[in-house]
């Protein structure tokens, strides 16, 4: 891990679906050791808070996470995909947000978060909230 991404690992810090190099560097070389119902426990410490993007009351910019898994082996390679799915009622687009991660030479989908943009006011995605073990037992 370079020292600009350990730099910002020394308090709570978070990652978007479009930090694709440091969301790479945080998983290469890692296994993640517990799956929580939004959380990825890795085995360096850290926790990974998913937190799908909440967008307004009429659901404009509401996102879920549609799948999240483990991976007891160790990651070699990462992949971020991001699918625009366009809604035939031509007013909004819908998303999906994965991200795979390659060990022991296989393809394994670690996340998947689906949403609907709505009119694009109100955000896309997801945040990943990265917090050291003590943080969270506090």
């Amino acid at each position: 891990m370079n020292g600009k991404l350990w730099n910002k690992l020394k308090g709570i810090t978070s990652l978007y679906q479009n930090d694709e190099e440091e969301i790479k560097e945080l998983l290469l070389g890692r296994t993640i050791e517990k799956v929580n119902d939004n959380t990825l426990k890795l085995d360096n410490g850290l926790i990974l808070e998913i937190q799908p993007n909440q967008g307004c009351c009429c659901g404009a910019g509401d996102y879920d996470i549609t799948e999240l898994n483990e991976c007891l082996n160790v990651i070699t390679n990462v992949e971020l995909v991001e699918e625009n799915i366009n809604n035939s009622d031509g007013w909004s687009d819908e998303y999906s947000y994965k991200i795979f991660v390659y060990a022991e030479d296989k393809k394994i989908k670690l996340l998947q978060v689906d949403g609907d943009d709505g009119n694009g006011y109100y955000g896309t995605g997801y945040e990943i909230v990265i917090k050291k073990i003590e943080e969270v037992e506090k």
